[in-house]
């Protein structure tokens, strides 16, 4: 079964640099919950079609390592990553960035994911979703709080 999780939040900021912002995977320990550690093993740069990278992934007791390839790269307005191997049968991230005027960007998180040894997982379901709901909800809250204090620096020194 096929889990779809959406997240949307409006960013003071123009769509090329949320995307900038989302392109650069080093930014990712930046919005990575506390709980959670982040190591970049390999990463292909620039960002483009086909470039892989390779994270490994430690929360609690659990650590995991990530492949993933970005399958879609349309600058300055989507970035659709997928893993290649993860604790995952399959996992989907797109990241939509939506331009509302040029002062404002909606960031929009798609993610589409299905539990390795279904049925036998299906009881774990909801805490998985529960986990990446609230993993999500933080990243945008920490990207919402990055761009806000770049606002302030801005209003600051003009």
């Amino acid at each position: 079964m096929k889990y779809r999780l959406e997240f949307e939040t409006i960013i003071e900021c123009r769509q090329e640099e949320l995307f900038d912002f989302h392109a650069n995977t080093k930014n990712l320990p930046l919005i990575t919950p506390k709980d959670i550690k982040v190591e970049i093993i390999k990463l292909d740069e620039p960002l483009q079609e086909g470039n892989e990278v390779v994270l490994k992934i430690k929360k609690a007791l659990f650590g995991f390592v990530w492949e993933l390839v970005f399958a879609k790269v349309q600058k300055p307005s989507l970035i659709v990553d997928k893993a290649i191997k993860s604790p995952f049968k399959s996992f989907v991230h797109e990241h939509h960035f939506i331009a509302i005027n040029d002062k404002e960007t909606m960031l929009k998180d798609i993610v589409t994911f299905e539990l390795p040894f279904a049925p036998l997982s299906n009881p774990v379901a909801w805490f998985i979703k529960h986990d990446m709901q609230q993993m999500f909800i933080h990243r945008h809250k920490a990207t919402l709080e990055y761009f806000q204090a770049e606002v302030m620096k801005k209003s600051l020194h003009p």
